[in-house]
C-alpha cells in the first residue's frame, strides 16, 4: 500500500474534484450570463426593427401638401 492513500484515494483526487466543482460553477455562471446578455440584444433588435418599420411606414406614403 502506497504511504500517500487513504481510504482509496489519492492525494490528488481533493483538489482535482474541488477544481471540477469551481469549472461546474463557472460553466453554469457564464451560460447563465450569456443567456441574458442574448435576450436583451434580441429585445434591442426588435425594437430596432420596430422602430425602422414604423419610419419606413410613415415616409413611403402619400404627402399632403
Amino acid at each position: 500500500m502506497f504511504a500517500h492513500t487513504s481510504l482509496g484515494f489519492c492525494m490528488w483526487d481533493i483538489p482535482a474534484l474541488i477544481v471540477l466543482i469551481l469549472i461546474i460553477v463557472v460553466f453554469i455562471v457564464h451560460r447563465h450570463n450569456q443567456k441574458k446578455r442574448e435576450e436583451e440584444f434580441e429585445d434591442q433588435l426588435f425594437e430596432k426593427w420596430a422602430n425602422e418599420s414604423v419610419n419606413s411606414n410613415s415616409t413611403d406614403g402619400p404627402t399632403a401638401q
